[in-house]
């Protein structure tokens, strides 16, 4: 019989998948018109060319929730019967959508055309997970050394004479003082450690110099997280940073698109058999996701090391499958950022927590506090408000302003140096998951400090939901076709949940909402405080918060809800506001500084 920690993670399995495969069901069950009005689907979708691993569709009106990677299923309308084809979203560009095949999908009967309906997809791999368990149920020893690390009874141990090397590696890297403490702890870690990484603070580099130093000690090092995206990022971040090349990804090569730089290109393979590591060699760094160890890609590959990458968007499951694949774990995030992704409703609270969040109530490990990346004016409320104020600006980031080469002709209040945090308030009402007015200004805004000379590279459009977003890219759109800038079609407009990770000299948040009823009902979502921190700590050198005022009349019973709205009221007031209406119409734009 498995023990009540077993039944308690196979419970969280099979709930999560369960809730989601009944959440897409009753979407699927819905006509299409609605499914299409909630950004489900995506109708009168053409079929232009047919390849072996790819199709070319044209969606004239695509208002979907839909991005790259996603599983996609596409039918003439009957998702749940019928001809059906799985696909994957590899990219799109306007009206124009490419896809390959999805798991165990060809496009054999796939005819060129209109007439199809694209609609979401869901994959379910439990299996994997739930294999795993009952394994682990089969190895008390190990279950046993989990459930001890997780109640606080494990705490980390330290090799002494890696210490003493990890000191004398230190002396050549350019490491401040807590970065420093990270890697020597990490390093000469018997059992596991916490690196808490906050917005800005190279925690990416702290990783990359472990990961090669590890290798050059002749160590198998696992770097896995929740993303592929985040995985490659790591990869790519320890090729250029450190030189490595006995680097490679173990994945679907449809997740492999972003592993290139000037210099070089971290090799993906779909099972580490077809790369040149042979499982019982030494010294080389592998990228893969907890997944892979359950498959035939990695299965029963031993690692000295794995290192976890983004380590507070990872369940438990998904955690304990790549900590049984190595004697010592790592992991690097930060709890204050993203969570996991939690679908359905437990009764126990610690299932829903991320590895990294269970683990840092018996032991914080180290906190990289110094950020690199946000002036003192940006850097001011997230560190008062997350990391009780702690994290500060580095001298070489406190001072830095936005400087545009080309003196704007809009918006020249806006887009000024300073204040380097304002707040834009819009006065519209009842507005959910769009807000045109925001979408207008947002890329108006992002337009002028394009055409001024800011690089598109360096602007990013942040909005709660995607179809805000997608408003947001057709203004784009629109201006760029206006006024000829095609650069502007490059600019990065998306989730706070993909934007995590990146950072840019301008960020531009569209809150979007304005509808208190719409607010609270979505409360959990939508005021969640990680999210808020991680929206608002992209920008290195100015952010633009829009939104409207009457989003603070949201009123919740549960008093954790409404704290949360507490902590976006406290942004607004913190923030340099700039009432739209009064700056729009020429007038005293009444600009009172609070902060």
């Amino acid at each position: 019989m498995a023990s009540p920690f077993i039944e308690a993670l196979t419970e969280f399995i099979n709930t999560e998948q369960d809730t989601q495969n009944r959440q897409l069901l009753e979407i699927w069950q819905q006509p299409v018109g609605k499914r299409v009005a909630a950004g489900e689907a995506v109708d009168s979708v053409e079929v232009l060319e047919i390849l072996p691993h790819r199709a070319t569709l044209r969606a004239r009106f695509n208002n979907s929730k839909f991005r790259p990677n996603d599983n996609l299923r596409l039918s003439f309308d009957a998702p749940l019967s019928g001809f059906a084809v799985t696909c994957i979203l590899e990219d799109e560009q306007n009206e124009i959508l490419r896809i390959s095949p999805g798991y165990r999908s060809s496009f054999f009967n796939l005819v060129r055309g209109g007439g199809y309906t694209l609609d979401r997809d869901q994959i379910d791999v439990r299996y994997l997970l739930l294999n795993f368990l009952k394994n682990l149920a089969g190895n008390p020893e190990q279950e046993y050394r989990f459930r001890a690390m997780l109640d606080g009874q494990l705490l980390p141990a330290f090799n002494a004479q890696r210490l003493q090397q990890a000191a004398q590696s230190i002396s050549k890297l350019a490491f401040n003082p807590s970065q420093a403490e990270a890697f020597t702890r990490a390093f000469a870690a018997e059992n596991y450690y916490l690196i808490q990484g906050p917005p800005g603070t190279g925690k990416t580099w702290v990783l990359a110099q472990l990961a090669h130093q590890l290798a050059q000690d002749g160590e198998r090092v696992l770097i896995t997280a929740f993303t592929h995206r985040a995985i490659n990022n790591a990869l790519r971040a320890i090729g250029q940073k450190t030189g490595n090349r006995q680097l490679v990804k173990v994945g679907p090569y449809h997740q492999a698109d972003d592993l290139a730089w000037d210099e070089w290109q971290v090799p993906n393979v779909e099972r580490l058999e077809q790369s040149p590591y042979h499982p019982s060699a030494t010294g080389f760094i592998v990228g893969a996701t907890p997944y892979a160890l359950c498959t035939s890609r990695l299965n029963n590959v031993k690692f000295d090391t794995v290192i976890y990458d983004e380590a507070g968007q990872m369940n438990l499951p998904l955690a304990l499958v790549g900590m049984q694949s190595a004697n010592r774990a790592i992991f690097i995030g930060d709890h204050q950022q993203m969570p996991p992704l939690i679908t359905a409703e437990h009764q126990r609270e610690w299932v829903k927590q991320s590895i990294f969040e269970q683990l840092f109530r018996h032991t914080s490990g180290t906190m990289l506090d110094i950020t690199y990346r946000m002036n003192t004016a940006i850097n001011t409320f997230p560190s008062r408000q997350f990391y009780a104020g702690r994290l500060t600006a580095h001298p070489s980031a406190s001072d830095r302003r936005l400087s545009l080469p080309e003196q704007p002709k809009r918006y020249a209040t806006l887009l000024a140096p300073d204040p380097a945090a304002i707040f834009i308030t819009l006065d519209h009402r009842g507005n959910g998951m769009r807000a045109p007015q925001e979408a207008e200004l947002a890329a108006n805004l992002a337009a002028e400090a394009f055409r001024c000379g800011l690089p598109a590279n360096e602007i990013a459009i942040v909005a709660p939901y995607r179809a805000q977003g997608r408003l947001i890219r057709q203004q784009l759109q629109t201006i760029a076709a206006q006024q000829n800038l095609p650069g502007l079609l490059t600019i990065v407009v998306d989730t706070v949940e993909r934007i995590q990770g990146q950072e840019r000299d301008l960020v531009i948040l569209s809150l979007t909402t304005s509808d208190p009823q719409h607010a609270a009902e979505r409360a959990a979502f939508y005021f969640q405080p990680n999210r808020l921190n991680v929206a608002i700590t992209r920008a290195r050198r100015k952010r633009i918060v829009i939104g409207s005022p009457h989003l603070f009349e949201t009123q919740i019973s549960d008093p954790i809800l409404q704290s949360w709205v507490g902590i976006f009221k406290a942004l607004y007031v913190e923030s340099t506001i700039i009432p739209w209406n009064a700056y729009e119409a020429n007038l005293d734009p009444g600009i009172r500084a609070e902060q």
